[in-house]
């Protein structure tokens, strides 16, 4: 690129001479001067491509200073006491298998607190509406008339409200069980590991790990505030579809056995949610720990094989570093060249 500038100096340099003669002709005169603006846009070209292939040539030196932040990186790697690491994939493994349990007794026993709680909110409102004669342990009534509709409707929702909330501590209850398994886990070795690696892996790594950390606090802190896609209405609306979907079945009245209907499809909601809440979290809090264990895995493989790295491996990957660098400062300064001209 610089013989070409030269070139086209050479070329405007004769132009101007032969404009500063007075014996050459007009016409001459007036292709020199064209030739002069047609390659003072060329000149331009060049210096605009030059100022380009600058930035491009800093990305360059980008990638042969990550080579040297490797380089630097693998001593560290190799150093790094392997006994630990065995200990934190120890740690992962028992914290897996106690994760497992704890989510299918947690599940387990959410499921029943539920479903006991919801038989008895729903079963004092039936045998009020309905009213419940335990003498003759029947129900005196199949249905409540018009003017009784809406005052049943007005329990049945705050019932249900009511229920909702039950749920939402019963889950939090169980699911921070989970929780505390996860938070016990050292997360030092693992940090000890990260540091060892160079500044742009480190990144990346404490990225991935702060993203999955808050994902895991955000979903089991606030359980019903994640919820699975078929409940794009929110948790408490879904609750009360069922509620809303009795009232409006008829205009005359509520039956014994539609109410029940109702009631079944609300526990059913409920079941449903804290199954879909638990398989979920579950899946993620196993997916922590697998991640936290393919990155010790990942780490003692590289330090296996960075062990087996011989001095005059290391030499020769540093002359190699070197000499690219020595190459682009080498075309930095020609491009330079070419700018400041």
């Amino acid at each position: 690129m610089n013989e070409y500038l030269k070139i086209f100096q050479i070329i405007t340099q004769f132009s101007d001479r032969l404009l500063a003669d007075e014996s050459k002709s007009l016409e001459i005169k007036q292709s020199a001067t064209g030739l002069g603006v047609d390659v003072e846009a060329c000149v331009k070209e060049i210096k605009e491509s030059a100022a380009r292939l600058r930035e491009l040539l800093q990305v360059c030196f980008k990638d042969v200073s990550q080579a040297e932040d490797v380089w630097n990186s693998k001593p560290r790697i190799a150093k790094a006491s392997p006994i630990e690491i065995w200990n934190g994939i120890g740690e992962l493994s028992g914290c897996d298998v106690r994760i497992r349990s704890i989510a299918q007794h947690g599940q387990h026993e959410a499921v029943i607190k539920v479903r006991k709680s919801w038989k008895e909110k729903s079963g004092k409102l039936k045998n009020k509406w309905f009213l419940w004669d335990k003498v003759q342990q029947s129900f005196q009534r199949e249905s409540i008339g018009f003017f009784e509709k809406d005052n049943l409707h007005k329990e049945l929702r705050n019932e249900v409200d009511s229920q909702a909330d039950r749920l939402i501590l019963i889950l939090d209850n169980e699911l921070n069980l989970i929780f505390q398994q996860l938070e016990s886990i050292d997360t030092e070795t693992i940090e000890l590991c990260i540091d060892c690696f160079d500044i742009s892996s480190q990144y990346r790594y404490r990225e991935k790990l702060q993203a999955i950390g808050g994902e895991i606090v955000s979903k089991f802190t606030e359980p019903l505030k994640y919820l699975p896609s078929s409940y794009m209405k929110g948790f408490k609306e879904t609750l009360n579809a069922p509620v809303e979907a009795l009232v409006h079945k008829s205009k005359l009245g509520i039956n014994l056995q539609d109410f029940e209907e109702s009631c079944h499809t609300i526990g059913s909601i409920m079941e449903n949610l804290i199954v879909s809440i638990f398989e979920e979290r579950l899946s993620l809090a196993i997916l922590a720990v697998e991640k936290a264990m393919m990155f010790y895995n990942k780490f003692l493989e590289k330090q296996a094989r960075y062990q087996q790295e011989t001095a005059q491996q290391r030499e020769e990957e540093k002359a190699w570093i070197e000499s690219q660098r020595q190459h682009l400062k080498q075309l930095e300064e020609k491009i330079d060249l070419i700018l400041n001209q």
